[in-house]
């Protein structure tokens, strides 16, 4: 049995979203761009096995069906109308319900970081060279202390 793709109803149950968006074709449209993501930055017996062949008490299995689900939601995250009134994810409504602020294009690239760097966070184990790179590219930096002097 084959780790991903993973269908659209079991695929909202990991993401813990409404039910009906099971029935979105979106997520078939970026099925591909994800397995294609996955491939690059897993290591490729890892990636062989979750498309071929894995059992599901294979240690790696249920971390690749989660980081599948929210890579998922990463290419899907700006196309996704989330309890919005037009178009875009709601990040505030009004007492009155009459407002809403949606996230703005920096805030959803923020987010789509974060979900990568969780996912690549999760497979550290299996991720190929690419995948380790992209990882360090991704971890937040200490504050560095700079001294300025004024002459």
């Amino acid at each position: 049995m084959s780790a991903i793709p993973i269908d659209g109803p079991e695929l909202v149950t990991i993401l813990n979203l409404p039910a009906d968006l099971s029935r979105n074709p979106i997520w078939g449209e970026h099925a591909g761009l994800v397995l294609a993501e996955l491939a690059e930055l897993l290591d490729e017996d890892t990636y062989a096995d979750a498309v071929g062949d894995m059992a599901a008490e294979d240690e790696g299995y249920q971390a690749i069906r989660v980081a599948y689900a929210f890579m998922m939601l990463r290419s899907a995250l700006e196309f996704l109308n989330l309890k919005t009134v037009g178009e875009g994810i709601v990040k505030v409504v009004g007492m009155d319900a009459a407002t809403t602020e949606l996230l703005t294009g920096g805030e959803i690239d923020a987010f789509k970081d974060r979900l990568e760097l969780r996912v690549l966070k999760q497979l550290r184990t299996w991720l190929s060279a690419a995948g380790l790179e992209r990882l360090d590219e991704l971890k937040p930096r200490q504050a560095r202390i700079i001294r300025i002097g004024v002459i």
